[in-house]
């Protein structure tokens, strides 16, 4: 249950607040401000109702000694005077309201519901931003290929602009993350980045949670609700799988992109918004307008700055960088000692396919690491089965062109045991841990293969 300070010098005000918002809320009361600052220390406290007139400390200092040290409070301010001057020098120090006395009952539980949920969900998204940003840190993009290279300089000189940006690509292939990065990069990166997944909300909750709601305006909204739109302010609005989008949001997104402006379901007030809207799909929309399934105009509405992020496969050259990342990401969360992967695995890695991309190498990473974790590297034995199955690193010739058993076994060896060395800089121990032996069987193979040091 949500609590409320209420700061107010006459018991018979503070006893009136009390009464209305009693029930729905827990309720403290102060009679100045050094009551209050003693219960704000004491426990959290989601609203501030604060008398302007109160003597020693008034209520406008008051206010800022509280903002000072609870940024994230809500403060409504109570007066029973409203003059501009009082009003304007409350709103500079950061009061979320101000209301004068008397006050209408309806209008201020309205208020103070709308300051809690709005500093609710405000903590709610930076929560989620920052889970996020763990997950998929955006100075964690790793890749040197060219096709990978060329993806980032688009986005970057999308970021220096406002322009829509349509980013498409694979699954996994690290969509929302080069999302973040336009957001990063741009000028609203101080402002909330705040995803909407099209594909995880069914319509009848759709246009509810990009508008947010009225009470009343449907049965069991029982109060306002605030959606993306509002959540996102002047920052980022990001439309994962756009495609499962129904034609009916479609139209709503639509007018909203041309008009800049939105209606809270159940609402009458036209509101205006400043969002950025960046999407992404894993289809290809222009068959989707093609067959009416997507529209034209939210389409090209959309891709003003294009953005394709490449398939894994298409950029092996990536992969070692990606794989070593992601292996110091993980290590330091688990209690483990694998410090690399061998050449020969490395070599395996780079011969898949890849289908779930850049986040299927994610996982198996993780995987390699909580299954083999008191390895000192990971082997291609460790590997699943389909990493020795699908690729043809180190395959022997066909047996039907007649080549001899042991001439493939003992070249399938050699490879193994240069790309050791290779990899190693000549040295033979460390040759021999990348190949899990000892250096004098290694130096044993090396004779007998005939592999000059």
């Amino acid at each position: 249950m949500s609590h409320i300070l209420i700061v107010d010098d006459e018991l018979g005000s503070r006893e009136s607040l009390k009464a209305i918002f009693q029930g729905a809320y827990r309720v403290s009361c102060a009679a100045n401000a050094e009551e209050a600052a003693a219960i704000l220390s004491q426990q959290p406290i989601d609203l501030l109702l604060l008398d302007v007139m109160m003597p020693e400390t008034d209520g406008i200092a008051f206010l800022r000694e509280a903002h000072a040290r609870y940024p994230r409070l809500p403060v409504i301010m109570v007066s029973a005077s409203n003059s501009v001057r009082s009003v304007v020098e409350a709103m500079q120090q950061g009061a979320y309201d101000f209301v004068t006395k008397p006050f209408d009952i309806e209008e201020i539980r309205r208020l103070a519901r709308r300051a809690i949920d709005g500093n609710s969900l405000s903590r709610h998204v930076e929560n989620l931003q920052e889970q996020i940003e763990e997950e998929f840190p955006v100075h964690g993009i790793v890749g040197r290929s060219a096709l990978f290279q060329h993806a980032l300089a688009d986005a970057r000189k999308a970021a220096a602009t406002d322009a829509n940006v349509l980013i498409t690509g694979e699954s996994g292939t690290g969509k929302e993350l080069a999302a973040r990065l336009v957001h990063a990069l741009s000028d609203r990166s101080a402002e909330p980045f705040v995803p909407v997944h099209c594909g995880a909300l069914p319509e009848s909750l759709m246009e509810s949670e990009l508008f947010g709601h009225e009470k009343g305006a449907f049965t069991h909204a029982d109060r306002q609700k605030l959606g993306r739109f509002d959540l996102a302010g002047s920052g980022t609005l990001f439309f994962d799988e756009v495609s499962e989008m129904s034609p009916a949001t479609q139209v709503k997104l639509l007018r909203v992109i041309q008009e800049r402006e939105f209606m809270r379901v159940g609402g009458t007030r036209i509101i205006p918004t400043n969002a950025r809207i960046v999407t992404a799909t894993n289809v290809d929309l222009r068959e989707a307008v093609h067959t009416g399934s997507f529209r034209q105009d939210l389409y090209y509405r959309l891709s003003v700055v294009p953005i394709r992020l490449p398939a894994l496969r298409e950029r092996k050259e990536d992969i070692p960088m990606l794989a070593r990342y992601f292996l110091t990401q993980f290590r330091a969360g688990l209690t483990c000692r694998i410090r690399d992967f061998t050449a020969p695995t490395i070599e395996l890695l780079c011969a898949h396919d890849w289908p779930g991309n850049v986040r299927e190498l994610r996982n198996l990473v993780e995987r390699m690491l909580v299954l083999y974790g008191k390895e000192k590297y990971i082997l291609p034995e460790h590997l699943p089965d389909e990493f020795h199955a699908t690729n043809g690193a180190y395959s022997p010739a066909d047996p039907a062109q007649g080549i001899n058993l042991a001439d493939a076994v003992n070249d399938f060896e050699r490879r193994l045991v240069e790309d050791a060395l290779r990899q190693a800089n000549g040295v033979q121990t460390r040759a021999a841990e990348l190949l899990g032996t000892t250096r004098r069987i290694l130096k044993y193979r090396m004779e007998k293969l005939k592999i000059s040091r």
